[in-house]
């Protein structure tokens, strides 16, 4: 026992030094993307608010959704590189089939939050709405498919575990193109709705050229059925965290810091969740998971929850000096709440996505194609309680 005790022990603290040597630096890189995309949504949050406020039921769900299907890919490709499925290289054919297949499961979960944002009574500008979401998913979806590929490839190549950073900088990447690509389309809208509908078009246009090119089978598609039903019956879920928002956005922006950070916040969450989760995953398939109660399995969990309060104070910092510099408003005293309760936050997200992780596995169902999009929808409804939480303490509703 005292062998097993001092292996353990090692291992966490071979497990700390790459969390902040690998991991640290991935979730501050991240946290930045996140905290730029947070930026775009506090500055116009009044805008989309009164005048699109349709997108804030889809938010979430296209924030989590993003995350949900190329952070499953990126999981996906770690195993597939580590069992030789997969040539190192981004010329192998099958990235670009798996980008094209993403971004056809990612189409119909947005087009149901639409109509779901609609069918509960939103419906001010509803097909301006409709057609910011779908240029934004082909746009995105196509560039934040070959970004995870060289992420993920790219770790794989030097060395490095691509669980440890591709799911961090997928998610947040995602983060980071979505908020942005919103407000531009809203401001082109604004500005000239036939040069929207153009661009729109041609998204269309580039979205069938690839999947010509690609070459993409039936039976491929079908392939990844599990993956599409759990990310459309994720995202139809999503709504939850969309009402919440849409509901409580009065009190988010009488906060102003939570609708600066609120995306880096629900990215981090997922990021720490998705970690996890990705590492149990190439762990269970390679048979280093013993039990539910392996010791060695929590020390990822532990290693992970030593750089949270790192992350969770440099959030309030550098969002509250975004949003002094972009609207002049200070840092309320009661930020402290979000630098205390954040850590916790985290660790509970972890130590969910771990025995989610297990059960799935061994329900004879692949973590890799379940487990990161569960929990990155999980982790935004936790997020978005918890920011609403935060929002109710720092202004005192």
């Amino acid at each position: 026992m005292a062998v097993i005790g001092g292996e353990v022990r090692e291992e966490l603290r071979e497990k700390v030094k790459e969390a902040y040597r690998v991991t640290l630096p991935s979730l501050f890189t991240s946290q930045i993307f996140g905290l730029f995309g947070g930026t775009f949504l506090g500055k116009y949050f009044e805008t989309i608010r009164t005048q699109f406020p349709g997108l804030l039921v889809v938010l979430p769900g296209m924030m989590g959704l993003r995350g949900n299907v190329f952070g499953s890919m990126a999981s996906r490709f770690s195993t597939m590189l580590y069992l030789g499925d997969l040539e190192p290289s981004l010329r192998d054919r099958k990235v670009l089939k798996e980008i094209v297949l993403r971004m056809l499961i990612s189409l119909i979960p947005i087009f149901l939050l639409w109509a779901i944002g609609v069918a509960t009574g939103i419906k001010k500008n509803a097909f301006d709405v409709l057609l910011i979401v779908v240029t934004s998913t082909i746009l995105v979806s196509f560039i934040l498919g070959y970004f995870t590929s060289f992420v993920t490839i790219f770790a794989f190549r030097r060395g490095t575990d691509p669980d440890s950073v591709a799911a961090p900088l997928v998610a947040s990447m995602g983060d980071f193109l979505t908020v942005p690509s919103l407000v531009l389309f809203i401001l082109l809208i604004e500005k000239s709705p036939e040069a929207f509908r153009l661009f729109n078009y041609s998204m269309i246009v580039l979205f069938a050229v690839v999947a010509a090119v690609s070459r993409v089978r039936k039976a491929e598609f079908l392939e990844l059925k599990q993956v599409f039903l759990t990310i459309t019956g994720l995202a139809l879920l999503s709504t939850v965290s969309g009402s919440l928002l849409a509901k409580f956005s009065g009190v988010i922006q009488a906060s102003v810091i939570l609708s600066f950070i609120y995306p880096a916040l629900l990215s981090s969450f997922g990021n720490y969740g998705s970690i996890i989760a990705a590492k149990t995953s190439t762990k269970l398939h390679l048979g280093e998971i013993e039990g539910f109660l392996c010791p060695k399995a929590f020390t990822d969990i532990l290693a992970l929850f030593t750089t949270a309060p790192v992350i969770g104070l440099t959030k309030v910092l550098i969002g509250g000096a975004l949003m002094a510099l972009t609207t002049g408003a200070s840092v309320p005293r009661t930020v402290y709440w979000i630098v205390l309760t954040y850590p916790f936050m985290a660790l509970f997200i972890m130590l969910y996505s771990y025995a989610i992780s297990y059960f799935l596995f061994q329900k004879n169902i692949d973590p890799d194609h379940v487990a990161i999009p569960l929990i990155s929808n999980n982790s935004d409804i936790f997020g978005t309680i918890y920011v609403v939480l935060m929002a109710k303490l720092m202004v005192g509703a």
